[in-house]
């Protein structure tokens, strides 16, 4: 079994010991629906403001609070993704399997036979080559966001003209939501029948969370 590295455990050790006082927690819970002063916390919390000072600077140290200068004053925010990369750093490294390696192997020699660089020579006619190549175009939308038509066929126009054959594959397929002309990334695949199963490759739900992590650590600046 492979064993975390100690230097990530320890730095999230330390950030529980942080949380583990109670008015931390509080001050935490303010600074996630609004960016505050020290002044502001002292006040809201009844707080001495060297005691206030002590708790954002224990926070800080720990990169689970950021700040921003404002005059003469800091404004204290919440950092969203301190944590969960604490945790991620935290956790050991998965080992490659050779299904893994052989479902990379199989995914690059696709890309390489059909992708042209951005564009896209031909679509498929395999089904699960045609996947592969729809999760790859699918990397180019943001999970979360809101897409209507228009900019799903402009995305897709930058890799083949046949828009409408990709972007029926993309809803046909679970990749990709539509409602009311409004497109999104899938937040999950769906139930699949055996024989569709059998055209993913590889551990989709995984796949999709790692897409939909990417993105958003990309977003927070990760």
């Amino acid at each position: 079994m492979t064993e975390p590295h100690p230097e990530p455990v320890e730095r999230l050790a330390e950030v529980l010991r942080a949380l583990a006082e109670p008015v931390r927690l509080r001050m935490l819970a303010a600074l996630a629906e609004t960016p505050l002063t020290g002044t502001e916390l002292a006040a809201r919390f009844d707080l001495a403001p060297a005691t206030v000072s002590h708790h954002l600077a224990r926070l800080t140290r720990v990169g689970l609070v950021r700040w921003d200068q404002e005059g003469h004053a800091r404004r204290f925010r919440l950092d969203p993704g301190a944590m969960p990369a604490l945790v991620r750093d935290a956790a050991p490294a998965p080992a490659a399997t050779p299904a893994a390696e052989d479902e990379d192997r199989e995914r690059a020699a696709v890309l390489r036979a059909f992708m042209d660089g951005a564009g896209l020579r031909s679509i498929p006619a395999q089904r699960r080559k045609r996947v592969i190549v729809l999760q790859h175009l699918l990397e180019r939308f943001t999970p979360g966001r809101d897409y209507p038509e228009r900019e799903v066929n402009a995305v897709l126009r930058a890799a083949h003209p046949d828009v409408a054959t990709l972007r029926r594959e993309l809803v046909d397929y679970g990749f990709m939501t539509r409602a009311h002309g409004v497109y999104r990334v899938a937040d999950a695949p769906p139930a699949r029948s055996r024989q569709v199963a059998q055209e993913i490759p590889g551990d989709e739900a995984a796949w999709l969370r790692g897409l939909v992590t990417g993105a958003t650590a990309h977003a927070l600046g990760g």
